[in-house]
């Protein structure tokens, strides 16, 4: 067997890899978006090559367009993650969020996005025998939890979009908005009122309100959820405005 590893090449290269490689280098490498004449120029491809790499790796979300729609960069697949940001917030909302759920006597959450779902980092469980409460770990769709409109009422429409077709918008309960662009006049309503409400849309007879932890460098929200019989709609301002102390405290103490 012939030692290639001596010159830095792969003992079996495969073309179509390391074309894909080269593109995802090139982009990696770029602060800005790259052009199809600039990614074909630095990995020696023709453009229709390109192109058809680059509609391939778009489907997948490894690859997306720029707002100018004319150049790319990296898509959800690659967003990093603050792994050390993420577990000093978790350290920091579990004894906020256990008194949260003293104060209200309702499942207290700190929910992060993770491409395209929600994640529950942390869950403090009502105290009720009857609760609605994930398990930390759990992923929730963005489309009918509100943490998932808390958060994504703080990103740009481009990207919000890019989430829903790539995570879907799949009926939860006969409430879920599945539609995008109704999804969009929620978040507007969210970002109006300060805080993303899910009215039985993942589970029924559920309610949840959200609010969104603000400065942070990765999405993040902390939430109350609740049987809608022991969150009644005239809760909610009160419900968001506790919210909204914790969130803000989490923020400060984050950014200090």
């Amino acid at each position: 067997m012939s030692g290639d590893a001596d010159n830095g090449t792969t003992a079996y290269p495969i073309r179509a890899v390391d074309r894909v490689c080269d593109i995802l280098d090139t982009l990696a490498n770029s602060k800005d978006g790259v052009s199809l004449s600039d990614l074909a120029e630095a990995t020696r491809m023709p453009k229709s090559s390109t192109f058809r790499y680059l509609t391939a790796l778009e489907a997948r979300h490894y690859v997306e367009r720029c707002d100018d729609g004319a150049s790319y960069r990296l898509g959800l697949a690659f967003r990093p993650q603050d792994t050390r940001g993420l577990e000093k917030l978790a350290e920091l909302a579990k004894p906020a969020l256990d008194r949260l759920r003293d104060q209200l006597g309702e499942t207290a959450n700190l929910g992060v996005l993770d491409g395209g779902s929600v994640v529950h980092t942390v869950v403090s469980e009502s105290p009720h025998m009857m609760r609605l409460a994930a398990r930390v770990g759990e992923r929730g769709a963005v489309h009918s939890t509100a943490l998932g409109k808390a958060m994504c009422a703080t990103l740009p429409e481009e990207q919000v979009r890019a989430i829903l077709q790539m995570a879907g918008m799949p009926a939860a309960t006969e409430t879920t908005i599945t539609d995008p662009d109704r999804y969009l006049e929620e978040l507007a309503r969210t970002r109006e009122q300060g805080y993303g409400i899910d009215e039985g849309e993942n589970q029924p007879s559920g309610r949840c309100v959200a609010v969104a932890i603000e400065g942070l460098s990765f999405p993040a929200g902390v939430s109350i959820s609740a049987p809608d019989d022991r969150l009644p709609v005239d809760r909610i301002p009160e419900v968001a405005r506790s919210l909204a102390k914790v969130a803000r405290a989490l923020g400060n103490q984050m950014r200090s």
